[in-house]
C-alpha cells in the first residue's frame, strides 16, 4: 500500500518561492502550496506501494534526503495520512 503524508515546511526568509518550485520537481511530491501561518509550505507526498514497513522507511528517506536538503528549508513536520478521500489520489 502506498504511504501518503503531508509535510509542513518552514523556509528561510524570502526563499518560499524557490523552495516550492524545487518541491514541485520532486518525483514523490503530489502537491506543494505556499500558505500563511506557522509554516510556509504544505506539500503532500506519496511513496510507492511497498510492504508497509518499507514504505515508512522510504518516506523517511524522501523527507530527510530530498525535502530537508533543499536550500532554504529550515525544518519540516511530517504527518502520515491514515485515511484519504480516494477522489484526491490522482497521482
Amino acid at each position: 500500500m502506498a504511504v501518503h503524508a503531508y509535510v509542513l515546511i518552514r523556509c528561510e526568509g524570502g526563499k518560499m518561492k524557490q523552495v516550492v518550485e524545487q518541491l514541485r520537481k520532486k518525483e514523490h511530491v503530489v502537491r506543494a502550496n505556499t500558505v500563511f501561518g506557522d509554516y510556509d509550505i504544505i506539500c503532500r507526498i506519496k511513496v510507492s506501494e511497498m510492504p508497509s514497513s518499507f514504505s515508512v522507511l522510504r518516506l523517511e528517506e524522501v523527507v530527510v534526503d530530498e525535502i530537508q536538503k533543499i536550500k532554504g528549508v529550515l525544518n519540516t513536520n511530517t504527518h502520515i495520512v491514515t485515511s484519504m478521500d480516494p477522489h484526491l489520489d490522482q497521482k
